[in-house]
């Protein structure tokens, strides 16, 4: 909700006062000038967003988003050149590993053999096909998106013509 009332209102800061909110239903009022309105109204009119509130919140996520991914620590690297990443395995995942390591890689430390595994195996062609599968995702979406935001328009304008109605 768009609210332009007086901050100085003392009826309006008694009410906020009176009703003691639960994070569920807090709510939050933003100012915005004429222009900020006229784009945010752009989004909700081309069908991106069904309303501004729909808009102004995935705005919010992805800026929280955004701030929480940078304040994140960087992981620390090593003095080779590696980051250290903690992988969770079944007991009898890594007791063949073991075993793996002492018989046919000459004791070479279980984790060396995981990244490797990484980098080389076939582990990395699928993360690879998984990848290129989640962008031609996003790439359909964007067009879905495209193709409904055309036909929502169109099936207004057959409702202004009067050849449709509802």
């Amino acid at each position: 909700m768009f609210d332009n009332a007086p901050e100085g209102n003392p009826a309006r800061r008694r009410a906020a006062e009176a009703s003691p909110e639960t994070p569920e239903d807090a709510r939050i009022a933003l100012r915005c000038n004429r222009k900020e309105l006229q784009l945010v109204d752009s989004f909700v009119t081309n069908g991106e967003f069904a309303t501004r509130s729909e808009l102004m919140r995935s705005a919010l996520h992805a800026f929280l988003r955004s701030r929480a991914l940078s304040a994140a620590p960087a992981p620390a690297v090593d003095a080779e050149g590696f980051i250290e990443v903690p992988v969770r395995l079944r007991p009898e995942e890594y007791a063949a590993f073991e075993t793996y390591s002492h018989h046919v890689a000459n004791g070479r430390p279980v984790r060396d053999l995981l990244a490797e595994i990484v980098r080389r195996g076939e582990m990395a062609m699928q993360v690879q096909e998984l990848v290129a599968r989640a962008r031609a995702t996003v790439r359909e979406v964007v067009q879905t998106r495209a193709q409904v935001g055309a036909l929502q328009e169109s099936g207004k304008d057959l409702e202004r013509r009067g050849v449709v109605g509802r």
